[in-house]
Parts: structure tokens; C-alpha cells; sequence
């Protein structure tokens, strides 16, 4: 009873409902396992333990919110935590949570000319201050200003047709960060400091909708791996591997068999995953 009300106390914590609720927990941690015991209780992970705990129980409550492109958390203010959300009308929408725990929706942009397919928060441009970046289905993408929400920079209009996927990263090891993004069939990586395309891939065929970068074959220099199967040097642009299928509608990164290499781990059907050996050029064996 005691640990269920710990973590229910840091749970209201991290959601940043109640300043006061650090006092409590420590009186409950003393509750619980005895004021001399305290310290070896922390050394042991028990606060650890119940702030996953929280965490675990937050996540049951709001589902997938955490992995929605379209929905970011941004720099808390003042007066409380607060997330933007990208509609498919167009606009982009700031929540700030009040006291008693409730979302207040406390700013609305003007039309943003399509569908918004994604958001990130990330100093693009290289001047030392963060972005929030936001990308539409018919190929426009802004700057805002995550403090004030005005817009500081955006595409021309028409300069693409399509956006189907985005990822901010940083390939070149200069100051600034590249947009790499699928538009109109091909993959684009365009400077986001001096707003312009470094490279256009000659495949015109491309329909990906997720986009990751790691060294996924061990040969020491990133790739940009595409879900639907294609994965080109992140620094020459080479193709170095298309699939003869798939690799699912959702991608993630991680070294299951302990070989140094992260194998791609795709999801198919929002639920049945499939690894992927891109250094073997293959799908990894179900059995060993």
C-alpha cells in the first residue's frame, strides 16, 4: 500500500502536478522502510524502481502519445508543462496542464498549407537555440520559435509536392543539422542552416514513411536506412542495399546478438516484428 502510494505521489511528480509531492514521497520512503534505512533504500533502487513504476502506469494511461510524430513535448514553461500537436486540418496546437492536472489548449497557429506529418525540436540551423520544426504532407516545413511560436523560417511554397517522412540529424559533422526526408519519390537532404537541397537520390520511386540513421553494418560510417527497404551511405549517398522487401511500417534500432551491429527491428500490421541483418543483407534466422 505504502509503495502504491509512493509511486502514485511520483508519478504526480513527473507529470509536474504538485512542487510539494518530493517531501511526501521522502516521508514515505521513511513510512516505508525506516528512517535509518532510507539512504540504502536509495542505493539500492528502490526510488528507481517506483519512479519506472510511475512511468509504466503513465504510459498504460495515455497509450501511444509518446510514439505519435505528430505530437512533441515541449520546453516547459513558468507556468507548467506544456506539448504542441500537429492536426490533419493543418494547424498546430499548444496544450499547457494546469494544476489540478488538465490540459489547456493555450495556442493555435494559422493554417500551415496541409496535413502536418511530423514534429522536432532541435537547433537546425546552428545557432545555438532550438527549433520547433514541423513538416506537412503537401511538402511545406517551418521554423517556430518553441518560447513564442512565430514562425522564423519556412520552405518556398511548391517546392515540393509530397513529404512522407522526416528525420533532423546531423550527417556531416558541421554545426549545422540536415532535414532528410522523402518528398516526391525521392530521398532529399537539405541544409538546415542555408535552406537548400545537398542531394536528390536518382531512385524516383520511394514511398518510405520512417526514416532512421546508425551504422546498422558495422563498417564504421552511418547509413540512412528507409522502411521500405533501402539503405544508402549517409555520407557518399551510395545505395548500399535495397531489399527485396520491407522492412515493416515502423523501424527501430538495437544489437540483439551481440555482435557490436544494431539489427533493424521493423513492425508489420502494428504488431508482428521481423529483425533484419543489414550487414548479412537479410532477414536474421528465427532459430539459431
Amino acid at each position: 500500500m505504502v509503495a502504491a502510494r509512493c509511486a502514485a505521489l511520483l508519478l504526480g511528480m513527473m507529470l509536474g502536478r504538485a512542487g510539494a509531492e518530493k517531501e511526501a514521497v521522502d516521508s514515505l520512503l521513511v513510512e516505508l522502510v525506516g528512517e535509518d534505512r532510507v539512504e540504502q533504500a536509495m542505493e539500492q533502487g528502490l526510488l528507481d524502481q517506483l519512479v519506472q513504476a510511475a512511468g509504466q502506469r503513465q504510459a498504460a494511461r495515455e497509450g501511444l502519445l509518446a510514439e505519435m510524430g505528430s505530437l512533441l513535448e515541449l520546453p516547459a514553461a513558468e507556468s507548467g508543462k506544456r506539448f504542441a500537436l500537429g492536426d490533419v486540418h493543418g494547424f498546430l496546437h499548444v496544450y499547457e496542464e494546469r494544476e489540478d492536472g488538465r490540459w489547456a489548449e493555450i495556442w493555435v497557429s494559422e493554417y500551415l498549407e496541409g496535413r502536418i506529418g511530423g514534429l522536432a525540436l532541435a537547433d537546425a540551423d546552428g545557432d545555438k537555440r532550438e527549433e520547433l520544426i514541423i513538416y506537412t504532407e503537401q511538402g511545406r516545413f517551418f521554423y517556430l520559435d518553441p518560447a513564442t511560436y512565430q514562425a522564423t523560417w519556412s520552405n518556398p511554397p511548391h517546392e515540393y509536392q509530397r513529404l512522407n517522412a522526416m528525420l533532423v540529424c546531423n550527417l556531416d559533422e558541421d554545426e549545422a543539422l540536415e532535414l532528410v526526408f522523402c518528398a516526391d519519390g525521392r530521398l532529399v537532404i537539405y541544409d538546415g542552416r542555408d535552406h537548400f537541397e545537398e542531394w536528390r537520390s536518382t531512385q524516383a520511386d520511394l514511398g518510405s514513411t520512417q526514416i532512421l540513421v546508425g551504422d546498422v553494418d558495422g563498417d564504421g560510417a552511418e547509413e540512412i536506412v528507409l522502411n521500405d527497404g533501402y539503405v544508402f551511405d549517409a555520407r557518399f549517398r551510395d545505395l548500399e542495399w535495397q531489399s527485396p522487401e520491407s522492412f515493416g511500417e515502423r523501424l527501430g534500432l538495437r544489437d540483439v546478438d551481440e555482435d557490436g551491429i544494431p539489427e533493424v527491428i521493423g513492425e508489420f500490421q502494428g504488431r508482428f516484428l521481423r529483425i533484419f541483418d543489414i550487414d548479412l543483407r537479410r532477414e536474421k534466422s528465427a532459430r539459431h
